[in-house]
């Protein structure tokens, strides 16, 4: 071949041999698997996708096969780069932490297609010790022992603040979020936004309430099971 033809055709992955980029795409799906198995495992919400978690595991793939196919050849990077220009995402991310997955997975690639094996191991494996961390002890939230306290109460029953010397017994604070008046207007739904003055006394909130007349279907919902959308 002469010497303007190699030049097109670039080093590339010329110089890989088929078992070498079979290795690269085995260890990339090995390294993307944890990664989707991660995100599936830390996931909050009712935005879960099963096609973002298996384009975790391929974005990753692709990846290592341009970075192979590029090598050091500059004209294979440009036309790549050009391939990928007309690819129209049109699928929008629902949350933040999904972009970071998406980068991880391409940065692993990158790293396995380049022969930077130990970045790329190193990286995944740090990386989705953060995750987990983050996860296991809730890292970003703004609210400590917060819950959700719904109950109803028929005012009929009892005296309007009969609930309240609860409140006082157990609750640091609390902020009322919803009433809603139903049947004829002396049986109310209330929702509330509280925080306890221990959080190992929740069960003895719900249990003392429930008991106080005119309270009923009292409901406790944790901050950290808040559904986020």
């Amino acid at each position: 071949m002469d010497t303007f033809g190699e030049m097109l055709l670039g080093s590339g992955g010329a110089d890989l041999t088929g078992s070498a980029i079979l290795f690269n795409l085995l260890l990339t799906l090995v390294l993307t698997l944890i990664l989707a198995f991660t995100y599936k495992a830390t996931h909050k919400g009712i935005s879960y996708s099963q096609s973002f978690v298996n384009a975790i595991v391929l974005i990753g793939m692709v990846t290592a096969s341009a970075m192979m196919i590029i090598g050091s050849s500059i004209v294979s990077a440009f036309a790549l780069l050009g391939a990928f220009s007309i690819i129209r995402f049109r699928t929008p991310v629902k949350d933040v932490k999904d972009i970071s997955f998406i980068f991880l997975s391409l940065v692993t690639g990158m790293g396995v297609g380049t022969g930077n094996y130990q970045i790329a191991l190193i990286t995944t494996i740090v990386m989705v010790l953060v995750v987990f961390a983050f996860n296991m002890i809730n890292f970003g939230s703004i609210r400590k022992y917060g819950y959700i306290l719904t109950f109803t109460f028929d005012s009929k029953k009892s005296k309007d603040d009969a609930f309240k010397k609860v409140f006082d017994k157990h609750l640091r604070s609390q902020s009322l979020l919803h009433v809603n008046a139903v049947k004829d207007g002396y049986t109310l739904d209330f929702t509330f936004n509280i925080n306890l003055k221990n959080s190992g006394n929740a069960d003895s909130l719900v249990a003392e309430l429930a008991k106080t007349k005119g309270v009923s279907n009292v409901d406790l919902l944790t901050a950290k099971n808040d559904v986020e959308y």
